[in-house]
């Protein structure tokens, strides 16, 4: 007879062999290959992501913006509010309160006041010099529905196609690339953009779900070739609430100097 103590010994020394011996069989067993979406899966995920775009009239949102450019890296508050037809109201403050920019964008104008050197800068929206957009160079359509949180489906899009696993590529009518759109593996929760023509990266994190579906909390925009980032961290984000109109209304102080904005490519 085993006594009690090397029995209990033994069937530690089993239990571990055992163990190991599954967890050794269980690593070589492959898990099954992710295939792309069926055009029918493809088809009924873009017609969500546009639909979701579609729902939403207005958007006001509270949080952190952050800029970085080479070495370089900015951090400030962002109240962001924008309603359709397009406009935007941005204003960015130091982390501490103290106001540095009030921007208005509409179809037409762009207004931006700067509260450190008390300058009123004023122009046409389009075709504005896409790199005076603070935004990496977005342009104003795509702009808005970043800040609103959704997926931005670009109406040059003409079909779409799962090639690889988790994604799904839009081609424009002459069968160039306008975007493709990656998915968290094992979900349909979309997680980054790319638009290859510009070169721009959207990468979607810490989503909420609500009413009206789901949006991210984390939105980050990329332009590697230019070493060029920015990122916003919403705390709170909000739909479709009524805007009142003098909210995009923006006028300068009368001790500020108004500059007008170049309409031409520099």
């Amino acid at each position: 007879m085993i006594p009690y103590k090397r029995w209990n010994n033994l069937l530690s020394y089993v239990a571990i062999f055992v163990l190991t011996l599954l967890l050794g069989c269980a690593s070589l067993i492959p898990f099954p290959p992710t295939k792309p979406f069926s055009q029918e899966e493809t088809a009924r995920l873009i017609s969500h992501l546009r639909e979701q775009g579609e729902s939403i009239f207005s958007f006001q949102g509270v949080g952190k913006i952050r800029f970085k450019k080479g070495e370089e890296e900015t951090e400030a508050n962002l109240f962001a509010v924008g309603c359709r037809p397009f406009k935007v109201r941005l204003e960015i403050a130091h982390p501490w309160g103290r106001p540095l920019f009030h921007i208005v964008v509409d179809e037409k104008n762009i207004s931006v006041l700067s509260l450190t050197d008390k300058k009123f800068f004023r122009g046409p929206s389009r075709p504005l010099n896409t790199n005076q957009s603070f935004l990496c160079g977005l342009d104003l359509d795509l702009t808005w529905k970043i800040l609103s949180g959704r997926v931005p489906i670009l109406s040059a899009a003409d079909r779409a196609v799962s090639l690889n696993p988790n994604e799904i590529t839009l081609f424009n009518s002459q069968g160039g690339v306008v975007e493709i759109i990656s998915f968290v593996s094992g979900s349909l929760q979309p997680k980054s953009v790319y638009f290859q023509k510009k070169g721009i990266t959207i990468i979607l994190s810490e989503f909420k779900e609500e009413g009206l579906g789901l949006y991210p909390l984390r939105i980050k925009i990329v332009k590697k070739d230019e070493d060029q980032l920015a990122e916003i961290r919403y705390k709170n984000l909000i739909f479709n609430k009524p805007v009142p109109e003098e909210i995009f209304r923006l006028n300068p102080p009368p001790d500020f100097e108004i500059i007008k904005l170049s309409t031409h490519e520099d």
